[in-house]
């Protein structure tokens, strides 16, 4: 089969180009010059430079391809400017646009399109599902809600079937979001946690998410749907310290702040926040702390037959042997 992936060399891509690459698939890789990620030597991974801007670099990318696995885009990040909001819509948006045309003069079947439960608008004390109404509120949830619409429609207009996979927080190597900062955090022994550490949240495994992409790719019964997908179950805050913990190889673990205590200090912060004064909690993070946010993959499970193919131990302990390795810490 041959598939192109935009985006391929983060934390997202590159298990899902290990995988594809497994399955002796002949693969095109769509990446940014430079990249200091690009380390594939397999001949069948064929690098072309370009962006999502590049109208000759799409059409090559989507030239006698099959399927196209979108992940390229502006990430998550909060934007200090009015051009530097722009810029994700420019991307995400304009740039999927542009990837959806391409496929189209080259007549790709399907683009495979990474999305977040970001959409929602909601980061925590929600459950959500694919009928759970959306209501993006960052610049990169909306960019990234419009890019999902583009997908789902595309073959109204004769274009690639499309398939939306809308995940939650992502760990494995690579990981340069909330996952890598709290495994730093409990290895500095500097985290502490609101509640009981009983409260819910869903999560995906990078290993996972490429497992379920590759489901959607080759199910017919996926075109044009949107599927939330995570490890399959959800996690305590307990459960994954004890994970990140015997990663490490530690007996530390993090001190528990009961609830009360813990809004008395949101709200104290909240007051500094409004005199322009920092604290590290407020008590919009101490609701986010202490209250469970999660996500079902049922609809992934019944369509696609997605069944998770990593254990949050292992990815975590993946997580942990990268942030050694590569950031040479103690």
């Amino acid at each position: 089969m041959d598939v192109a992936v935009t985006g391929g060399t983060g934390c997202l891509g590159t298990p899902l180009i290990d995988k594809l690459v497994s399955a002796q698939a002949c693969l095109k890789l769509l990446a940014l010059p430079n990249d200091p990620n690009i380390t594939y030597t397999n001949n069948s991974v064929k690098t072309i430079t370009g962006d999502l801007n590049s109208k000759d670099a799409l059409d090559m990318l989507c030239q006698n391809c099959d399927a196209v696995f979108h992940l390229a885009g502006r990430v998550h990040s909060v934007p200090g400017t009015e051009k530097e909001e722009l810029e994700f819509y420019k991307v995400n948006v304009d740039g999927t646009q542009n990837l959806l045309e391409a496929a189209k003069r080259n007549k790709v079947k399907r683009i495979i399109f990474y999305s977040t439960v970001g959409v929602y608008g909601r980061d925590a004390d929600f459950h959500g599902d694919e009928m759970s109404p959306c209501n993006p509120i960052s610049a990169y949830a909306k960019s990234k809600y419009l890019a999902e619409q583009l997908v789902l429609n595309s073959s109204i207009n004769g274009g690639p079937d499309g398939v939306v996979l809308r995940f939650p927080v992502v760990y494995g190597p690579l990981d340069k979001g909330n996952i890598g900062k709290l495994i730093k955090a409990v290895q500095n022994r500097v985290f502490f946690f609101f509640g009981d550490g009983n409260s819910l949240r869903s999560m995906i495994s990078s290993k996972n998410a490429a497992a379920a992409a590759i489901k959607a790719c080759f199910e017919p019964k996926a075109a044009n749907e949107l599927f939330c997908i995570t490890d399959g179950r959800d996690y305590s805050i307990n459960e994954l310290i004890n994970s990140i913990c015997h990663a490490l190889r530690t007996n530390w673990r993090p001190m528990h702040v009961p609830d009360s205590i813990a809004y008395l200090f949101g709200t104290f912060g909240d007051k500094l926040k409004r005199l322009h004064m920092p604290f590290p909690i407020d008590s919009d993070s101490v609701r986010k702390l202490s209250k469970p946010l999660t996500f079902s993959c049922e609809k992934a499970d019944k369509v696609l037959g997605y069944q998770p193919v990593e254990t949050l131990e292992k990815g975590i302990l993946r997580e942990v042997e990268w942030l050694n390795i590569t950031h040479g810490s103690k």
